[in-house]
Order: structure tokens, then sequence, then C-alpha cells
């Protein structure tokens, strides 16, 4: 029998047991695993225990006492969550929330949200929610989870996040389109308008950085020791901190004053898409925003989705990048 499933069977037998399970039943339901005598099929049926116990399923042995035999269990308090017992409205933001993420098509473990969507469903007691969810769900049956190639690599990122391996990566940087070869240890993952991003330690560039997940083309886990940890993160790092910084503060060169002009009127989103570190000033009527960018790129971006009442004034490379974007729109566009 396959690993796998064997540590499947095991879980589900002492899950479905009324009371403890003895050795001997254990090795009977096993027995081209766990049949044999001697330390070998102990010290494998000890492995086994462990692996569940990494998976966040806890096996111990009962002694036993009057009521009951002595023998293995999972302790069902221990393994099943707690009810969250919400109320339906919060129940309908939940899954508000969760279809939202599922319609994206790149969100990492789809099946198994689709699954809980259905469940939650039933729970809110939302008119036409089980239907949708279980719409979704056979999406996924049919497509066999295939999606935006973002998703599996957030799926392989989030196991080497878990159990602390280094990853090598060949990413495509935005500024230069330079391909880079890359060790990094990956620290944690994040979305934000949409897209995917990793943080880690850069060991090319002896720094934190975030990468753009679907500009990673390759992606290698550390194969060596798998249990044991490549490394820890700094005691130091917060990926609220990262996740909370603006396109343009990711740190991919050294800082840079950036400045725009902003024609009237100007909505307070308008302003406050800039983030809580821009400095705003009126000039003439208009409005000058300054921040201090580490990706000038992502600066640039952001002021030409604002259309043309917003103008990047420095830095003077930037604004020229920006006039050549622009060109070469217009010339697409005529």
């Amino acid at each position: 029998m396959q690993k796998d499933q064997r540590l499947l069977d095991l879980a589900a037998l002492l899950l479905k047991a009324a009371e403890p399970v003895s050795w001997r039943e254990i090795q009977e339901q096993f027995p081209e695993d766990y049949g044999g005598k001697g330390e070998a099929a102990i010290r494998k049926f000890e492995r086994d225990k462990a692996d569940l116990l990494e998976l966040g399923i806890p096996v111990r042995y009962a002694s036993g006492d009057e009521d009951l035999p002595a023998g293995y269990l999972i302790d069902r308090d221990e393994f099943y969550l707690p009810d969250l017992k919400l109320p339906p409205e919060d129940l309908a933001l939940l899954y508000l929330a969760g279809s939202a993420a599922l319609a994206t098509g790149a969100f990492p473990y789809a099946r198994d949200l689709a699954h809980a969507l259905n469940k939650l469903s039933f729970a809110a007691r939302a008119p036409g929610a089980s239907e949708a969810a279980a719409v979704a769900a056979r999406r996924l049956g049919e497509d066999d989870g295939a999606g935006p190639a973002v998703a599996p690599t957030v799926e392989e990122l989030s196991r080497a996040i878990a159990l602390k391996k280094r990853v090598r990566l060949a990413y495509l940087g935005a500024e230069r389109r330079e391909r880079t070869e890359r060790e990094v240890d990956p620290y944690g993952l994040f979305q934000r308008g949409g897209a995917w991003f990793l943080v880690g330690w850069c060991h090319l560039r002896r720094d934190l950085r975030t990468f753009h997940v679907s500009r990673i083309e390759s992606l290698t886990v550390n194969p060596s020791a798998p249990r044991t940890p490549d490394f820890q993160p700094r005691k130091d790092f917060s990926l609220a901190d990262h996740a909370t910084r603006e396109a343009w503060e990711y740190a991919v060169h050294a800082p840079v004053r950036c400045r725009a002009r902003l024609e009237p009127p100007v909505s307070a989103e308008v302003l406050a898409s800039f983030g809580p570190r821009a400095r705003v000033r009126e000039d003439g009527g208009a409005t000058l925003v300054e921040v201090d960018a580490t990706n000038g790129e992502g600066f640039l971006r952001h002021v030409l989705a604002l259309g043309d009442r917003a103008e990047l004034l420095a830095p003077k490379a930037l604004r020229e990048r920006a006039r050549a974007v622009l060109e070469r729109l217009a010339e697409e566009l005529a």
C-alpha cells in the first residue's frame, strides 16, 4: 500500500472506532504494513504516527481503564475544529469573500475552497448559494483543477514556507525584464489587487525582497533533507508590514523621490490610493503628491492608471519612460 493511502486509512480507522484500537487490531487491518513480527513493524507504525502528527492528526495511546481497553485513538476534540457559530450575516460575508477568491481562477487549493463554499452555503441558508458552489465544484471537476500557472506555484511555495525549505527560482524582473536565477528563503505569501506576492530572503541581493509570483518562470524546492528546515525567518519579520506596502515601496532599487501632479477635481479615493506615507500639498489649484519609491516602475504604473488628470513630474528618467509608454500606446491606437 502506498504511504499516503496507508496514512489516510489509519486515520480513518482510528477516527471511526468507538473505543481505543489495540496494536493487534491495527496489525490485522494492515497485515502488509504492520503485520510482521519484531521491531520493524513497530518502527514503521511509529514513523507513520509522527507523519500524522505533522499533518495535524494527533494519535495517542490510551492505557485503558475499567470502561475502555488499552489502545490507540485520535481525540476528536483535538482533531475537529469547533463550529464557528457565526450569525447568518457573517456567514454570508464569508461566502461572498470565498466566491470572489474562487472567481479569480488563480486561488490555490481551489478545489478545497469550492467544497468549503458548498458546506458554508448550507450553514448560511443563502438562496441559490449551494447551487453556485456546486457549479464551481463541477467546473473544477471538468478541468481537473487546471487554471492559471500561478495557482500551482502558490501551492508549492506555501508548502515550502510551511516546511521552511529554500527555493531556487528563475525570476523575470519588472524594470529591465532581465531573467535571474535566485535562491530564496520563502517567508510568506500575500495577495493584493488580485495578484500573489512572495516575500523572502534573496541570497542574490542579500536582503528581503518581494517577488511577483506571476513573474516566477520556474521554481524548485530544495529536495534534500525534506523534514529539516533550511532557515529560520528573521525575528523582526512581519508579513503584514510587507502586505500593506504600496507597489512602489517594494525593494527593487535605492530610494528615489517621485512626484506626480493631479488636476482637479481630486477625489478622496484617489488621494488614499497613494497610501499613508505620501506627502500631499496644493499647488495652484492642482495637487502634488510626493513619495519615496524603491520601485519606480510601480509608481509609474499607478500614475498612468489614473488617466490624463495625472502627470508624472519626477524623477526625469521615470517621466521620460512615462512619455515613451504613452507615445507607444498612441501609435498602437492610431
